[in-house]
């Protein structure tokens, strides 16, 4: 925003900024808040640390210590700012067809003290390198999407590592968590306080079972990418339970009964498919016209421990055009789920993308220079804020669709309660952009997103 975009959103800003004051606690850390806000808003060159936003705010360097302090070392809790975060959103843009989201961001940094520092895979460089990866959840829903919380990702050297944990301000108790452990723990955080119909989540999700089994626990519906070397069986083997063994000695573990069938790959199962299984499926609408993909479904039975698991429905996806790929996606919505609205949600993971770049383009997401664990929260609370704030003055000065193209040039294909996040209409409802089976031959597919991060996590300790 520029000085005069915010001098007339003012007191829209000084509304905004006095529902949180109460939760700091303290008249002066509202202050130093709503300071913080502004320079995060406001349209800087410089990156938005601390000290840049006191001297953008204040045109004082006599005030750029304190405002350092107020975000790395001042002990106000952020915790019910993003409680207040959610119930905001919950009430701006909940929608029965909302879709949660989960994903990772990565923050190159230098040194080895900034807390969760280490050499992982940086989707932000496209490689192994020194940075800090935090867990996201985006919320999608009714005219607009957002961040929602976040979990920064502590690899196993630093949780084997008491002093050094300590040092950064790592509170006590915080043990080593995977990345779909840390997005469970944001989904119970979330669950029954905004409301949604949708879980999505690309394969660094897709791979764990504990993460889907969680979800089908807590009866969350859910369509998430998955590896093309996920095994499944296309009907349920006979299970031997323990018992008695051919050579008497016992069975201790149920088996897959012998002479069953093995379970086959995914990327198998698609293969095998004929050509009349295909569907071509308009998914999204974007800068370059409607996308388009052609889509299969196959009800399987999916792998967990060796063993047969829940019945899942496996959607398919192969480029139609010049841009051959192929995705897989795992999905425990009901049988009679449209599969139109299996791929709209399937590829709803846009919008968290949208507020990463968003986030470090416009917001300083990514521009801290705190080391501890303190400070780094402090400054994730406030750029979602922030975010926030941006999100309802677009629907205040935009109408029924404030967020037009996302910042990525995509727009969603509203439907399902997929892309934009509008309210979508029910199962089996057609929308009018989407009456297109007989696709023209000139559409093009999507650019898949080329993403390594699929590397097994690690096993919690």
């Amino acid at each position: 925003m520029t000085p005069a975009d915010l001098r007339a959103a003012l007191p829209l800003f000084d509304d905004f900024v006095g529902r949180l004051a109460p939760l700091l606690g303290d008249d002066s850390r509202a202050d130093r808040a709503s300071a913080y806000l502004r320079g995060l808003l406001l349209d800087n060159d410089d990156n938005k640390t601390a000290e840049g936003i006191a001297l953008r705010v204040y045109a004082d360097p006599s005030q750029v210590r304190m405002t350092q302090v107020f975000v790395s070392q001042s002990p106000w809790d952020d915790s019910p700012l993003r409680g207040e975060l959610v119930a905001w959103v919950n009430d701006q843009l909940g929608s029965p067809q909302g879709v949660l989201i989960f994903d990772e961001s990565s923050f190159p940094k230098s040194g080895t003290k900034s807390v969760g520092v280490a050499r992982q895979y940086c989707g932000a460089l496209g490689k192994v390198a020194n940075c800090q990866v935090a867990v996201y959840a985006a919320y999608a829903g009714n005219g607009g999407h957002t961040l929602l919380d976040t979990r920064l990702y502590l690899p196993d050297e630093w949780t084997d590592d008491p002093d050094r944990c300590r040092a950064a301000g790592v509170p006590e108790g915080v043990v080593f968590r995977t990345k779909p452990e840390l997005a469970f723990e944001l989904m119970l955080q979330l669950r029954g306080r905004i409301r949604h119909g949708w879980v999505t989540f690309d394969e660094t999700y897709g791979r764990d079972p504990g993460f889907l089994a969680g979800l089908e626990e807590m009866g969350e519906r859910y369509i998430g990418e998955v590896p093309k070397d996920t095994r499944v069986w296309l009907k349920r083997p006979a299970v031997q339970q323990p018992g008695k063994g051919r050579r008497g000695a016992p069975r201790r573990k149920p088996r897959v009964a012998p002479g069953e069938p093995a379970p086959v790959t995914v990327q198998e199962v698609a293969k095998a498919l004929p050509q009349k299984a295909w569907q071509r499926l308009a998914f999204r609408e974007g800068t370059k016209g409607v996308q388009y993909a052609e889509f299969a479904r196959v009800r399987v039975v999916v792998e967990r421990d060796n063993l047969p698991g829940p019945e899942l429905t496996l959607v398919l996806e192969r480029g139609c055009n010049q841009e051959p790929y192929a995705k897989y996606y795992l999905s425990n919505a009901a049988k009679g789920c449209p599969l139109r609205e299996l791929a709209q949600v399937g590829h709803t993971r846009w919008p968290v993308e949208d507020c990463f770049l968003r986030g470090k383009g416009e917001l300083g997401l990514g521009d801290y220079e705190v080391q501890g664990w303190r400070g780094w929260h402090h400054h994730q609370s406030l750029v979602m804020l922030a975010m926030w704030f941006l999100v309802l003055q677009r629907r205040r000065l935009g109408g029924k669709n404030p967020d037009g193209d996302d910042a990525a040039g995509r727009q969603a294909v509203a439907a399902g309660g997929a892309g934009g996040g509008g309210a979508a209409p029910p199962a089996g409802a057609r929308h009018p952009d989407l009456e297109l089976a007989a696709a023209p031959q000139r559409a093009r597919p999507p650019r898949p997103r080329q993403d390594p991060r699929t590397r097994p996590e690690k096993a919690a300790a």
